[in-house]
C-alpha cells in the first residue's frame, strides 16, 4: 500500500528536506516543471510538493502535512549589494473567503487552520541565471512568536472588520502590521463577491508582509539582534500604535532643545531628528532598525508645524528614472508597491515662540482610493510627459546669466495630493531622457521625485489627538 505522505511526521519532513538542502531546482526538477518560464510563479512550490515530499498540489483547506499540522512553503532569499541578506517576496498563504472567513473566530479561521506551523524551504534567488540553477539552502520550522502572534491577531481582526464594513474592496497591504491582506489573482480583474456590499471585491490572499520575511531571514540566516519598542504585556491591552503612544507620551510638550540635552546629543548631527526619536524610544540604534518596524515596513517621517498651525514642508520620496518609470505598470509600479505596502509614522513637531516642541506620532498609510484616483492621476501624467518629449514650459535668462528652466511635470496647484519636483543634489544632477526634451534639445534632466503635499499632510495629522 503506497504511503499517503501528507501523513508525514515533522521528523520525516525534515528528513526530506535536508536531502535537497544545496541542491539545485534543477538537480530537483525533472522537465515538466518548466522552471525556467518566469510566469509559471507557482511552478517552485509545486516542485517542492510533488518531487521532494511526494503528494499531489491540492487546494485542501487543511494543512499540506495533515498528521503534524504543517503548511508546506517554499520562499526566496536575496543577497543585497552591501553583503546582507532580504527576503525577494512576501509570503502568500491561503485565499480570504470574504463570504466565510468574517463568520469565524481567529482560532477557527483558515489563516489559523492552515498556517498555524509552517516548514520553510529557503532558496537563493540570483539576477541573471536561469532559475533552474537557484540552490536551496536552509530549511526551518515556523511558529509564531508570543509577541508577534499578538499583532497577527489584530491584523486579523482588522481584516475581518473591514470585510463587516462592507469595505473588502478597500483592503491594502498597508492597512496592517505583520500579517496582509494582499492582491492574489491573475489580474485586477480577479474578483470576489463579499458579504456587506454589492461592489466586487479584488481577491486577496493571508501574507506574511515581505519586510516580517527579511526581518526572518536575517534572524534565522545573518543571525541579526534587533531592538524591542513595546511590550507583549501593553500589547495584549491595546493596539501597536496606542502602545507606541504609551512609550511616547511623558515627551510630548518637551522642546526640541530638552530632548537633545537629555539624551546627550550633538546639536550639530544631520540626523538629529532621528536621534531624539530613538531616545524618546528607548532604543540605542537607528529607529527604522527596531524590530517591529523592520517587520511591519514602518517608515519614520518628520513633520515640521509651523506656528500659524500650516504643515511647513511637502514630504519627499526617492527620485525615479526617466527610463524605467516609462515602461512601468500602475498595479506594479515602484511608487504604488511604496503607498500599498508601507506604512509611515510621522515624528510630529511643532513650532511655538520660535521653538519647536514634539508634539506626537500618526501611524499612517495611504488609502487605495486615494493612491488608485489622485496619486495615480500625477503618476499618469508624469509619464505622458516623458514619454512625449514635452519636459520643458519655458526657459528664462536672468540677469545674473543663470538659465532657469521651467517643466510641464504635475505642481502642488493641479493635484490635492501629489506633485512632482526635482530631486536634486544640484541642476547637473540628472538622468538620462528617453527621447531629446522638444523645446530645448535636452538629452537629461535634473533628476525628479514624486512628493506628497504639505496640505494634504496637514489634513492627515490636523486634529489627531490633539497634536497640533
Amino acid at each position: 500500500m503506497k504511503k499517503d505522505n501528507r501523513n508525514l511526521t515533522f521528523e520525516e519532513i525534515e528528513k526530506l528536506g535536508e536531502e535537497v538542502i544545496g541542491k539545485t531546482l534543477g538537480e530537483i526538477s525533472d522537465s515538466k516543471y518548466n522552471l525556467n518560464n518566469s510566469k509559471n510563479k507557482g511552478g517552485i512550490g509545486v516542485l517542492m510538493e510533488e518531487n521532494v515530499f511526494q503528494y499531489k498540489t491540492n487546494s485542501d483547506k487543511n494543512p499540506d502535512f495533515t498528521r503534524a499540522g504543517i503548511e508546506l512553503k517554499t520562499t526566496s532569499i536575496k543577497k543585497n549589494k552591501d553583503g546582507t541578506f532580504s527576503a525577494k517576496e512576501r509570503l502568500v498563504l491561503n485565499i480570504i473567503n470574504y463570504m466565510e472567513e468574517y463568520k469565524k473566530t481567529f482560532e477557527t479561521s483558515s489563516f489559523w487552520h492552515k498556517n498555524k506551523k509552517l516548514y520553510l524551504l529557503f532558496y537563493l534567488w540570483e539576477e541573471r541565471i536561469p532559475r533552474s540553477n537557484y540552490k536551496i539552502i536552509k530549511q526551518m520550522l515556523f511558529e509564531y512568536p508570543d509577541k508577534d502572534l499578538i499583532i497577527i491577531k489584530q491584523d486579523w481582526e482588522f481584516i475581518i472588520n473591514k470585510i463587516k464594513e462592507g469595505k473588502a474592496d478597500e483592503l491594502s497591504e498597508a492597512d496592517t502590521l505583520y500579517l496582509g491582506a494582499c492582491p492574489k489573482g491573475q489580474n485586477k480583474s480577479s474578483l470576489r463577491r463579499q458579504p456587506f456590499s454589492n461592489m466586487p471585491a479584488m481577491q486577496r490572499a493571508y501574507c506574511m508582509k515581505i519586510s516580517y520575511m527579511t526581518h526572518m531571514v536575517r534572524t534565522n540566516v545573518m543571525n541579526e539582534k534587533s531592538e524591542n519598542i513595546v511590550s507583549s504585556e501593553d500589547l495584549e491591552k491595546n493596539t501597536f500604535e496606542s502602545s507606541l503612544y504609551n512609550k511616547i507620551k511623558k515627551f510630548i510638550g518637551t522642546s526640541r532643545e530638552d530632548l537633545i540635552d537629555l539624551f546627550k546629543l550633538n546639536h550639530k548631527s544631520k540626523d538629529i531628528i532621528e536621534r531624539i526619536f530613538a531616545g524618546i524610544l528607548g532604543i540605542k540604534g537607528k529607529v527604522n532598525n527596531c524590530e517591529e518596524f523592520q517587520k511591519a515596513n514602518i517608515v519614520c517621517k518628520t513633520i515640521r508645524v509651523g506656528e500659524n498651525n500650516l504643515v511647513r514642508e511637502s514630504m519627499s520620496f526617492p527620485a525615479f528614472k526617466f527610463m524605467e518609470i516609462i515602461n512601468e505598470e500602475w498595479e506594479s509600479s515602484t511608487l504604488r508597491t511604496q503607498f500599498s505596502e508601507k506604512k509611515y509614522l510621522f515624528v510630529i513637531f511643532k513650532e511655538e515662540n520660535g521653538t519647536y516642541y514634539f508634539k506626537g506620532i500618526k501611524l499612517w498609510n495611504m488609502p487605495l482610493s486615494v493612491l488608485d484616483n489622485n496619486v495615480k492621476q500625477v503618476w499618469e501624467r508624469t509619464i505622458e510627459i516623458i514619454k512625449s518629449g514635452d519636459i520643458v514650459k519655458s526657459q528664462k535668462k536672468l540677469s545674473s546669466g543663470k538659465l532657469v528652466i521651467f517643466n510641464n511635470f504635475p505642481n502642488m496647484s493641479e493635484n490635492p495630493v501629489s506633485h512632482v519636483r526635482p530631486h536634486a543634489i544640484n541642476a547637473s544632477d540628472c538622468y538620462n531622457l528617453p527621447i531629446p526634451d522638444r523645446i530645448t534639445g535636452l538629452t537629461t534632466y535634473t533628476k525628479q521625485c514624486f512628493w506628497l503635499n504639505s496640505s494634504y499632510i496637514q489634513k492627515i495629522i490636523l486634529g489627531e489627538q490633539g497634536y497640533v
